[in-house]
């Protein structure tokens, strides 16, 4: 195992070298909607084209399996297996072309060697068929390792998968032993054009590689032409000030933010207006991922420093077809000198027609913060017309109790519950808050993390921060996006049948056509 690991981590390590300072923007593999349009990127090109994540993707479902509680409860375990393939539990089953994107459990805080055996069939043809903790575990090499694949300690209490798997007509996931706690995310697709079952001899290395590198650097294909606009200003209190603004069309690819040590980031405000539409009004810290103060954070949209004086970072990438003005308010009640800022904007021609016929949509947040209502889910977003949603930064403050095995956030039992283009049913339905973010057992009981997709950075308990219990946490859908073409409604309850006070803040990230 130990020299698997290390073989692994060398491999990846001389993909992530060898990766191209500037690479090409090869066409990325999609499947067309029944118009012909291009609607969604698939398979590895999700990671190796991050830059086409503007492309919506209406004709495309976001759907989902889970154990939530049918009668409406919290006895979230008991969604029981959707059918038997001989003494094996079927979670999740489809018939139709798609591709699976992200597969999580838990049993006995993360350990899930009872369940046995995962089975993943596609097309009719087994792709795996091992133990499930050997797989999380990395025991098998690329594609299924660290960060596409962690057990319980990497995703605090829960263990995933998130190679994403293509299918053209057929889909089956199984487990040997009957489980309690799973979901598994899925896209089906309107048809089988373009589509490309997953081929495990596909190592996908270099996807691998940027991943690793998550945090640290844009994920996106670089191209030749792109301007960098750096300045350093100064803020008076309750005013805005432009830190950058392009001419059209293009796209903002990076953009970066220094506030002066001691700055309090949820008094300043990042704002955006796209070809005159003002699609991102946001508290700083929150869209980098730090909604209670500074924190390191490496996800692979964003980042943030919880150095004094560290950079907060974002590579959403972010076109427009005429103009874009970024300014930053500050709301602090004192006037902030020495912020650093910096904006890559790349020139291309493509998002001119594409914004306007709406194959593309903008970049949009978001964003609130207040008490919880009761018997009300807290919504992460409500939008109408064509878009998807490809993200959230979430900022949580609630009670915990004592029991024999640590600190229970009860305001966590809370789901997700995902409506779209006016469902009266739940599209995505799951089993917990952090069960959303991929974690389990309230992150094995308050645990830190930060992964490229998932994380909980911020934990504070009982201390000088915070009175009881409050937390951060984020998650990336990017192969997982959820398409919707007149309407979403995207909310998590609060406590098990929304019966728990709390303060939450949130930032959903979308493309929207507005």
């Amino acid at each position: 195992m130990r020299a698997l690991a290390i073989r692994v981590l060398m491999a990846v390590g001389v993909a992530l070298l060898t990766v191209p300072a500037v690479a090409a923007a090869q066409p990325a593999a999609v499947v067309a909607d029944t118009a012909g349009a291009p609607a969604a990127v698939m398979g590895w090109d999700t990671y190796r084209r991050l830059d086409a994540l503007p492309y919506l993707s209406g004709a495309v479902q976001a759907q989902q399996y889970s154990s939530y509680d049918r009668s409406g409860g919290n006895k979230d375990w008991t969604g029981g297996c959707l059918s038997y393939d001989g003494p094996r539990c079927v979670v999740a089953d489809d018939d139709g072309s798609g591709e699976i994107d992200s597969i999580w459990f838990t049993i006995n805080r993360g350990d899930v060697t009872a369940l046995g055996n995962i089975r993943i069939d596609l097309d009719g043809r087994t792709i795996l068929d091992e133990p499930l903790q050997s797989v999380v575990d990395g025991a098998y090499g690329p594609p299924f390792a660290f960060p596409l694949v962690a057990n319980a300690k990497q995703s605090p209490g829960g263990v995933y998968i998130k190679v994403p798997m293509p299918y053209r007509n057929s889909m089956r996931v199984s487990v040997s032993k009957p489980v309690s706690y799973y979901h598994v995310t899925f896209r089906h697709f309107p048809n089988s054009d373009g589509v490309r079952t997953f081929d495990r001899s596909d190592l996908a290395l270099d996807v691998l590689a940027t991943l690793m590198a998550a945090g640290r650097r844009d994920p996106k294909p670089m191209v030749p032409g792109a301007r960098t606009q750096t300045r350093t200003v100064e803020v008076p209190t309750d005013t805005a000030v432009e830190i950058a603004n392009a001419a059209g069309p293009g796209s903002i690819s990076t953009l970066r933010v220094r506030l002066p040590a001691g700055t309090d980031p949820t008094g300043v405000r990042l704002q955006i207006r796209f070809d005159g539409h003002d699609l991102v009004d946001s508290p700083v810290g929150e869209f980098f991922g730090a909604g209670l103060g500074p924190v390191d954070v490496r996800s692979l949209m964003f980042a943030s420093s919880a150095q004094p004086g560290g950079w907060s970072s974002s590579w959403w990438p972010m076109p427009f077809a005429r103009d874009a003005v970024v300014t930053l308010r500050n709301n602090t009640g004192n006037p902030i000198r020495g912020i650093d800022t910096e904006a890559v904007v790349v020139p291309d021609t493509k998002w001119g027609p594409a914004l306007s016929s709406g194959e593309a949509g903008y970049f949009t947040t978001q964003s609130h913060a207040g008490p919880t209502t009761p018997g009300v889910d807290w919504p992460f977003a409500t939008a109408t017309g064509t878009g998807k949603f490809v993200g959230v930064s979430h900022s949580m403050s609630g009670r915990h109790v004592d029991s024999s095995m640590g600190k229970d956030a009860v305001f966590m039992e809370g789901d997700e519950k995902v409506y779209v283009d006016g469902s009266s049913t739940p599209q995505l339905h799951g089993t917990g808050t952090e069960d959303f973010y991929e974690g389990g057992w309230f992150f094995d009981y308050g645990k830190r993390y930060t992964l490229p997709l998932t994380g909980q950075p911020t934990v504070h308990i009982t201390d000088d921060q915070c009175v009881d219990y409050c937390a951060t946490a984020y998650r990336l859908m990017l192969a997982d996006a959820v398409g919707y073409r007149t309407g979403l409604r995207f909310g998590i309850e609060h406590g098990p049948i929304n019966d728990e006070q709390a303060d939450y803040g949130s930032t959903a990230f979308l493309y929207t056509r507005p």
